[in-house]
């Protein structure tokens, strides 16, 4: 069951991502403030976002199970708690390297979307 929860909470992550970036401010903003991969091709760069929703699955789901852990809203609150992780590494971002925080902004709603999709989805299954 739990390599079940793991593909839901991958391939729901992805969407809701897919989602918050289609949204036309979102997607402009992002436009503005952000320069794409020269040469990397889209099929990569969402095969990429895939794999990272994947190890973040992984991730939850150890946990989860590691510490005994079980329900939806527990792992909702697991995932909002490992929003920490992103929000310490968007900062590095918008203070050493010249990212956006609008940017930044928008890259830590995207994680605490996921993280918390993830936490409850996978907390369904554990």
């Amino acid at each position: 069951m739990i390599i079940l929860a793991i593909a839901l909470a991958t391939v729901a992550s992805f969407l809701a991502s897919a989602v918050l970036y289609a949204l036309p401010p979102v997607s402009a903003l992002i436009t503005r403030t952000s320069t794409a991969r020269p040469g990397l091709p889209v099929v990569a760069q969402m095969a990429s976002v895939v794999v990272r929703s994947l190890i973040v699955s992984c991730l939850v789901a150890g946990l989860m199970a590691a510490a005994g852990w079980h329900g939806a809203g527990t792992g909702a609150l697991l995932g909002l708690a490992l929003c920490a992780l992103p929000l310490v590494l968007l900062m590095g971002g918008v203070v050493h390297e010249n990212t956006a925080p609008s940017a930044a902004g928008i890259h830590l709603l995207d994680w605490i979307l996921k993280l918390t999709i993830i936490g409850a989805i996978i907390g369904s299954f554990v």
